[in-house]
C-alpha cells in the first residue's frame, strides 16, 4: 500500500475536525495586554530608559585661585548612570588641586564628589570619573604612564545617583578646582549619561 505524506494543510484540517474551536474555547485563550493606556512606552522612550541619554561637551578651564565653573543645568529629577571627563588640551596645568563637583541651587550646595583629586601636571588623555559615593573623590587615570582603573566592591564605573532641582530655582552642576597657576589653562571633554524621571533633563550651558 502506498502512503501519502500529509501536508500542513491536511494536518490542520484533521485537527480542526477532531478539536473544533468553539466560541467558548476562544474566550479562554490568553489575552494580549494593551499598552495603549500607559505613558511613555514608545520605542524611543523604552530605549532611553534602557540606555539613557548621553551628553558630551568640551569646555575650557582658565583662571587662578579657587575656580568654579557651572557646566550643566538640571531640570526636575534625573538618574545619572555615568559621568566622566578627559583632558583634551593643555596650555598650563602645573598646579590643580581640590578638584570636585557639586550640585548648586543658588543657595544650597551638595557635593557630588569630595575634593580629593589632584590634576597637577596631568597630560592630555588623562581621565577621571565618578565611581564612588559622594564623600569620595573622582577616580583618575593620569596619562603619564599606562594605568588601570578597576571595578571593586565599593568602586564601579557608572555609579548611579539621582539629583533633583530645587523647586522654582535654577539648579546647576558645577566643577571646582584650586590653582596657583596664573592662569591655569586646559580643556576637558565632559560626558554625562542619564535617565530622565518624569521629564527631567540635563543641559550643558
Amino acid at each position: 500500500m502506498k502512503f501519502i505524506k500529509p501536508t500542513l494543510l491536511t494536518l490542520f484540517l484533521i485537527l480542526s475536525l477532531v478539536f473544533p474551536l468553539h466560541a467558548a474555547n476562544i474566550a479562554e485563550l490568553p489575552k494580549v495586554i494593551s499598552l495603549s493606556g500607559n505613558a511613555n512606552n514608545s520605542a524611543n522612550d523604552m530605549f532611553v530608559r534602557a540606555g539613557g541619554i548621553k551628553l558630551e561637551k568640551t569646555i575650557n578651564i582658565t583662571g587662578t585661585g579657587a575656580i568654579t565653573a557651572s557646566v550643566l543645568q538640571l531640570t526636575g529629577t534625573v538618574k545619572v548612570i555615568n559621568q566622566w571627563a578627559e583632558i583634551t588640551a593643555v596650555t598650563t596645568l602645573t598646579n590643580a588641586t581640590n578638584v570636585y563637583a557639586t550640585l548648586w541651587d543658588g543657595t544650597n550646595s551638595v557635593d557630588l564628589t569630595s575634593d580629593g583629586l589632584t590634576l597637577s601636571g596631568a597630560p592630555v588623555g588623562s581621565f577621571f570619573t565618578k565611581d564612588q559615593i559622594a564623600s569620595s573623590p573622582y577616580s583618575a587615570n593620569i596619562a603619564d604612564e599606562c594605568r588601570l582603573l578597576e571595578t571593586t566592591a565599593d568602586r564601579f564605573s557608572g555609579r548611579p545617583f539621582s539629583i533633583t532641582q530645587k523647586n522654582g530655582a535654577d539648579t546647576f552642576i558645577r566643577f571646582h578646582l584650586t590653582t596657583t597657576d596664573a592662569p591655569i589653562d586646559f580643556t576637558i571633554k565632559i560626558v554625562f549619561e542619564y535617565i530622565p524621571a518624569n521629564g527631567g533633563t540635563l543641559e550643558f550651558l
